[in-house]
């Protein structure tokens, strides 16, 4: 089969999947996922990510739907969400470097930072309060302030309620207020 064969089939078994034919998806599994994983690996060049990245894709795909309007068409909408997650894959290794730099960097100077000016040495007291918070308020602080995700968006992705996220805020911001005071 062709190209444009192939993208008429997976079209079509997306749209049977959105009238019910849960049969429907089974086969678009089989016949697109080896499409996703080339395109995971195409922005990623890491082997080892490809299964993980491409089971979160699945996960969205499959939740959305039942409910999308494509204006697209199912591949460039499904390649789009395989695109974004490579990037957030790519995005998440980067703050891994950065934080185990910053954190030898830390480790290597501190007594340089305290001495060349007090700016410095309040952003290296923020740092290592920071990294005595839970894993669970960090990761809500630096997906509020760093990467100016709203409340909502930050339930959406972290799938716990606003609530959630807004009670690990305020206590991560109060610890913060206290360690570093």
């Amino acid at each position: 089969m062709n190209n444009r064969s192939n993208h008429i089939v997976n079209e079509s078994l997306a749209r049977e999947y959105q009238s019910g034919d849960s049969e429907a998806l089974k086969e678009l599994i089989r016949r697109f996922n080896p499409q996703l994983r080339s395109k995971i690996y195409y922005h990623t060049r890491n082997k080892d990510s490809v299964h993980d990245i491409s089971q979160d894709c699945w996960y969205a795909i499959i939740t959305k739907l039942e409910e999308v309007k494509f204006q697209v068409g199912f591949e460039a909408w499904a390649l789009n969400i395989a695109r974004n997650k490579s990037i957030d894959w790519i995005r998440q290794q980067q703050r891994e470097r950065n934080r185990k730099s910053d954190s030898e960097q830390e480790n290597s100077s501190s007594v340089q930072i305290e001495e060349s000016n007090p700016r410095d040495s309040r952003i290296s007291e923020l740092r290592k309060s920071m990294n005595l918070l839970s894993d669970a308020q960090r990761i809500v602080l630096e997906l509020f302030y760093v990467e100016n995700l709203s409340i909502k968006e930050i339930s959406s992705v972290l799938g716990i309620s606003s609530g959630t996220v807004k009670s690990r805020l305020f206590s991560a911001r109060e610890y913060l207020k206290k360690t570093i005071k």
